[in-house]
């Protein structure tokens, strides 16, 4: 659903922006952030619920962390956070959790959106993301889970075409190593370098809007992007040439 694009996003502005971060891998099947970032990203694989402990008692070493668990262990990660009292132990630590809600009309995603906002409550802050070129959004706008988010902020994903998708694919296959956009760009054509730059900052724009989402304290940014004004193509009646 464009979860590992949307991290890359977030680890991609953190940089940008001279964040202190850390990164923490759970996902043993796909490895993502791990094989994307291994000088940073911290591997600790999420199986089942005794494994969030170690996680548990790593987080907060720095002042923002992305942790990225399995697609499918939704159910596991809060009964493990119940079991471990996580929240507790955040408050403990001053650790504030933010989680992200992909606004898809799939039912796996509504039901695990679902169960999120209804175990974690005002525990947490949450973020709505929409990538209107992923998937559709109308089914979550009109549900019960959108009313009880309506206040949360939302991000939503820039397309990307087709093209610079595979010429993504394509640098990753002649390095042979799966690349994250950053280390591809310089392996593209023009076009697909400005498009990526353009989409990058697009999104770091939409992160800077909702930095008390996303960071303890806003002074943490110590660069932000440069905003131009954006003039979409305007409609010309021939006929008043």
């Amino acid at each position: 659903m464009g979860r590992s694009t949307f991290q890359q996003a977030l680890i991609s502005w953190f940089a940008f922006a001279d964040v202190e971060f850390s990164t923490i891998d759970c996902d043993s099947e796909h490895k993502t952030l791990s094989s994307w970032y291994p000088d940073i990203a911290t591997f600790f694989p999420y199986r089942r619920d005794d494994d969030l402990l170690p996680i548990l008692n790593l987080a907060g070493s720095t002042p923002v962390e992305l942790i990225d668990f399995p697609a499918q262990a939704t159910q596991s990660v809060l009964n493990a956070c119940h079991h471990f009292s996580a929240l507790k132990i955040f408050a403990d630590k001053g650790i504030r959790l933010t989680v992200c809600i992909f606004a898809s009309d799939e039912r796996a995603a509504l039901a695990s959106g679902a169960q999120i906002v209804s175990t974690l409550g005002k525990g947490a802050d949450y973020l709505v993301i929409s990538n209107p070129a992923r998937f559709t959004s109308q089914v979550f706008f009109a549900s019960k889970l959108a009313e009880r988010l309506q206040d949360s902020p939302q991000i939503q994903i820039p397309r990307i075409t087709g093209g610079t998708i595979e010429a993504l694919d394509r640098a990753s296959k002649q390095k042979r190593k799966s690349l994250t956009f950053r280390e591809a760009e310089p392996l593209l054509e023009i076009g697909s370098r400005y498009e990526l730059e353009h989409w990058r900052n697009r999104l770091f724009r939409q992160f800077e809007d909702n930095v008390a989402s996303l960071l303890p304290d806003a002074s943490l940014v110590k660069n932000k992007v440069v905003r131009t004004e954006e003039k979409p193509a305007e409609a010309v009646n021939p006929f008043d040439l």
